[in-house]
């Protein structure tokens, strides 16, 4: 189903199904509690009820004023978004009967919620008219878009429950087997994740189309409107793990994912972070993110997925100076393309550890891993007793309580892959005697 349905959809709800079978179910979806309908002639502005637990575990109260069509600016008719303020006062001015709690409560947020548009320029002049008694931060005015994405992401069923029929299902398998095949062909995309990319297109219009074989290019976030491609730059290509965060090319998507999650929670912030999920320059990425929305609305809360960013910001910041380090030293050794080379050949060995994992019957998988140097390879070597293996690493073949396996137990290839990664940096830390505390005092000097 597309956009414009969905908006079709809106525009047809009088406001008795906006708040009963809409608003209500997706705010439980959303996580909070007790949403109750307070429609009537004693609700003063509060058309809906429901609260949440903060971190320090107290009650924060949440009213809906629900509206349908498009809110505009004109305040002298029933449709503009400045008679809503009103209702929003008064939300905040009258204390809400709190049943459960036998007592009288004060309203902690307001979202204006809407089924239609909201006209260019009402919301700037609400906002405005709203600062000058320092309610603006406790107001949310969600006009169709933005209701559409949370229906989307916490309650996508409300779009098919009365239209799928036996066609529409067909078409959608379809395409969504096309997809899977074409994604798993292009970008080795691991068998256990098939089923959360499944649920993210089921419902799209689109079959989405794939890049191959482009340096430095990965899927970046998935969503249920498109798969995003993004790149790296090729000076972090390698595949030299970070002993703080790990790979340096899944940290830096995992960073873009946390970010494009936050644009639900931000308005003023929204162009600084489009900018800066262009960048390339993992280093640049960090340096934009600091100085630009570290101390915005809601990066500085202490949860959520704009937290979560700023973390991988934090984890960013401390492994790119690691390896600027690391690389430094390998450099001057005349080793480090020698490095990156033998990195990125480990990465190549995906399929060929996807087979082993397959075709083993035995209770415990062995990977050997030897040097090839003449073609400067990485190899998996299948005689335990050949003198050249420089790692092995061993694993149970079923394991259902083990760390990042499949849901039936299973071993991951990836895992396998990032673990060589590491057990590789160590070899090469061992045989160039690299000491990072001497060698970042040497080369400060």
């Amino acid at each position: 189903m597309n956009p414009n349905e969905k908006k079709e959809i809106l525009k047809n709800l009088n406001e008795k199904d906006l708040r009963q079978e809409l608003i209500i179910p997706l705010l439980s979806k959303m996580g909070y509690i007790a949403p109750i309908e307070y429609h009537g002639t004693n609700e003063k502005g509060k058309d809906i009820i429901c609260f949440e637990y903060d971190r320090l575990n107290e009650q924060r109260f949440l009213a809906v004023v629900a509206k349908t069509g498009n809110l505009t600016g004109n305040a002298a008719t029933s449709a503009g978004l400045m008679n809503v303020v009103t209702q929003v006062q008064q939300a905040f001015d009258n204390p809400y009967e709190d049943l459960y709690n036998m007592r009288q409560v004060y309203i902690n947020e307001v979202w204006v919620v809407t089924s239609g548009k909201i006209v260019s320029g009402a919301q700037e002049s609400v906002v405005n008219t709203l600062r000058k008694t320092n309610l603006d931060k406790q107001i949310r005015i969600i006009g169709d878009d933005r209701l559409i994405q949370l229906i989307d992401t916490h309650f996508s069923t409300y779009w098919n429950s009365n239209s799928e029929t036996k066609e529409s299902v067909l078409i959608q398998r379809d395409r969504l087997i096309s997809f899977v095949e074409d994604l798993l062909a292009a970008n080795n995309v691991e068998k256990s994740t098939i089923e959360s990319v499944k649920s993210s297109i089921l419902y799209s219009s689109f079959t989405p189309r794939l890049s191959k074989n482009i340096e430095g290019l990965h899927i970046s976030n998935v969503s249920p409107y498109s798969i995003e491609l993004s790149k790296i730059d090729s000076e972090y290509d390698d595949f030299i793990v970070s002993k703080t965060y790990g790979i340096t090319n899944e940290i830096f998507q995992q960073a873009k994912k946390h970010l494009t999650y936050s644009f639900f929670d931000i308005e003023d912030t929204i162009r600084y972070a489009d900018d800066i999920m262009k960048l390339t320059d993992p280093n640049k990425f960090v340096e934009e993110s600091q100085n630009n929305l570290e101390r915005e609305y809601p990066f500085h809360n202490s949860y959520g997925s704009a937290s979560k960013f700023l973390d991988d910001i934090t984890y960013l910041e401390e492994g790119l100076t690691e390896l600027r380090y690391f690389k430094s030293f390998l450099e001057k050794e005349g080793k480090l393309e020698w490095v990156k080379n033998l990195s990125k050949s480990i990465v190549d060995l995906l399929p060929e550890i996807d087979r082993v994992i397959n075709n083993s019957t035995e209770e415990e998988i062995v990977f050997n891993f030897i040097i090839d140097e003449e073609n400067e390879r990485i190899l998996l070597e299948y005689n335990p007793k050949e003198p050249k293996i420089i790692f092995t690493n061993n694993y149970k073949r079923v394991e259902p309580s083990g760390f990042r396996r499949n849901k039936d137990g299973t071993l991951k290839p990836g895992k396998v892959m990032e673990r060589a990664l590491i057990e590789f940096r160590e070899f090469i830390e061992n045989t160039t005697g690299y000491d990072e505390d001497k060698w970042i005092n040497e080369f400060e000097e």
